[in-house]
């Protein structure tokens, strides 16, 4: 906990604070990310803001003081500060993306990346990915069937994905529908218990109200469930390229390795989930793009089922979808919070150990001076030959929806892949549309750990004539 007083430090210029409340007052009407934004147009690209009034966080909506703090500081700024509720579903934040930059998690991370997420385990997932999109797409055509053609697809895409990562953790042969249906409620929770936890971060006595508490007792019969659901298979004996096996190889404690687990579907599910069906809504709001995405494939690939995984980075038009709903819709918009790891510099000016930073790459995604017409959504913008002009290089620099730096998301490049894979798939098979002629898609934001819909996606599906 910091103050103007005790830290010695000169805090950034930000917007006036009230006594308690700090800068909330300022914070309401809008999602917190677009609120700061706002914000940093009248104060500034570096501005301090105060999250009740004992939280200052330095925010960060310019993307040159952003890259001095993910990459060319990362190490001074590699350091995390969670809410505390986090502690619970994290095994005390000794996680890859809640601990602290250092051997530990370096440990983690390369074990993850190397082994797990290593890309010729990716690539052997393959034929499995084939099946995972048969039964994707068979669902949704199930519950077109009983629901004259309109479906919710978020769901499905959940479960699919969920499919995905268990594979990667315990291996290929793991295919457990129980499974998959109780990590998917599970994240759920957690995802649901995260809004709870900002009440706690703004103000230091809201940990007494009873709204709290109550988040406090289902965290923790979260974490009951959790490990009940995983212990039981850790005394298997995992294949050499899964995550499991790499956690056991390292002799961690049960409850690190459990909550490592499920770090990765907290991070992964609901991240690919969300931003396919964010797409989704796009493609209905802007049947022109659908249309165009859809004949890529078609022209690329011919009359084919199914795009295969060999097939996504073939497909540029859908290259340039996938990154443009990214840009619009940053899965997480403020990232994950950093705190400095020691005493260092921002432009400049001292800036002591443990300060709160946030990196709102929202804003740096709706730069006007970077994206022209940043709030619409336009795919083209990212068909631009890269020629090196100054343009360009400013829009590869200001587009980071996986942050930067050394803690860039370790799980990055499956992200992209799995969106482009399942998004190409759903757009060959079906032509998606309003539920009612002209009542398109709410595109309201809700920010939990992660970027939602306010109104999950509900759309008419026509199937394609192949």
């Amino acid at each position: 906990m910091f103050s103007t007083s005790s830290s010695q430090m000169k805090w950034p210029s930000g917007p006036k604070k009230l006594l308690i409340i700090g800068n909330l007052h300022q914070l309401g009407g809008d999602v917190l990310h677009v609120a700061l934004a706002k914000l940093a147009k009248v104060h500034g690209g570096v501005m301090t803001v105060w999250i009740g009034s004992w939280r200052p966080i330095i925010v960060i909506s310019d993307i040159d003081k952003a890259w001095e703090v993910l990459v060319n500081k990362s190490s001074d700024y590699g350091a995390r500060d969670l809410t505390e509720i986090t502690k619970t579903v994290t095994a005390s934040w000794q996680t890859i993306s809640t601990s602290d930059a250092g051997a530990f998690w370096q440990t983690l991370r390369k074990g993850l990346q190397s082994g797990a997420l290593g890309p010729l385990n990716i690539a052997a997932q393959s034929q499995f990915q084939e099946g995972d999109m048969k039964r994707l797409i068979q669902a949704m055509v199930e519950e077109a069937a009983k629901n004259n053609n309109i479906v919710k697809p978020l769901n499905h895409i959940k479960q699919n994905t969920v499919r995905l990562l268990t594979r990667l953790i315990f291996g290929q042969t793991f295919d457990d529908d129980k499974f998959v249906e109780s990590m998917h409620y599970d994240v759920d929770d957690v995802i649901r218990i995260g809004g709870y936890a900002r009440l706690a971060e703004a103000f230091y006595y809201a940990k007494y109200l009873p709204s709290h508490r109550k988040a406090v007792r289902e965290a923790n019969l979260v974490k009951l469930r959790v490990e009940k659901l995983i212990r039981p298979l850790l005394s298997s004996t995992p294949p050499t390229n899964s995550y499991l096996y790499f956690l056991l190889s390292q002799n961690l404690p049960e409850e690190i390795i459990i909550f490592c687990i499920f770090e990765l579907y907290i991070l992964g599910v609901d991240s690919t989930s969300s931003t396919t069906t964010w797409a989704l809504a796009y493609l209905i709001h802007e049947q022109a793009v659908q249309e165009k995405l859809y004949q890529e494939t078609r022209m690329t690939l011919g009359d084919v089922d199914l795009v295969k995984i060999e097939d996504v980075n073939k497909l540029k038009y859908l290259q340039a979808v996938v990154k443009e709903t990214m840009r619009m819709k940053p899965i997480a918009p403020l990232a994950i919070p950093h705190k400095t790891a020691k005493d260092t510099t921002l432009m400049g000016t001292k800036v002591t150990k443990g300060t709160q930073i946030m990196v709102n790459l929202y804003a740096l995604h709706h730069n006007p001076d970077i994206w022209t017409e940043p709030c619409k959504f336009i795919p083209e913008r990212f068909m631009q030959r890269d020629d090196g002009s100054a343009t360009s290089k400013a829009m590869e620099q200001s587009f980071l929806p996986f942050g930067a730096g050394m803690r860039i998301c370790g799980g990055m490049d499956l992200g992209k892949l799995q969106f482009g894979l399942v998004l190409a798939n759903l757009v060959n098979a079906f032509k998606w549309s309003c539920v009612e002629e002209g009542k398109f898609p709410d595109m309201s934001e809700e920010l939990s750990f992660v970027l939602l819909m306010k109104s999950p996606l509900e759309a008419k599906i026509t199937a394609r004539n192949f």
